[in-house]
């Protein structure tokens, strides 16, 4: 179940990132690494997926409030993981 709805918000962080303009070139690294890391381990979760997750919500703290839920949910999940 935590799977889906990782895939879900990281959907809907995915979407988030493509309506603003003002993310750096790092930041959206940073998902596309993060999205690589879930797929490619979904249901074994590593720590640096968690700290991806960690960093993508420090990023949106101050300018995207959506994108930082999204990013504060994800990381909720991976920790409950045991990551």
């Amino acid at each position: 179940m935590s799977g889906e709805r990782i895939r879900e918000l990281l959907a809907e962080l995915d979407r988030e990132l493509h309506t603003a303009s003002d993310f750096d070139p790092e930041t959206r690294e940073l998902l596309r690494e993060l999205n690589e890391d879930i797929e490619r381990v979904t249901g074994d979760v590593t720590a640096s997926t968690l700290d991806r997750a960690k960093e993508l919500e420090s990023r949106f703290a101050a300018n995207h409030p959506v994108a930082e839920r999204i990013a504060r949910e994800l990381a909720d999940i991976l920790a409950k993981m045991g990551v």
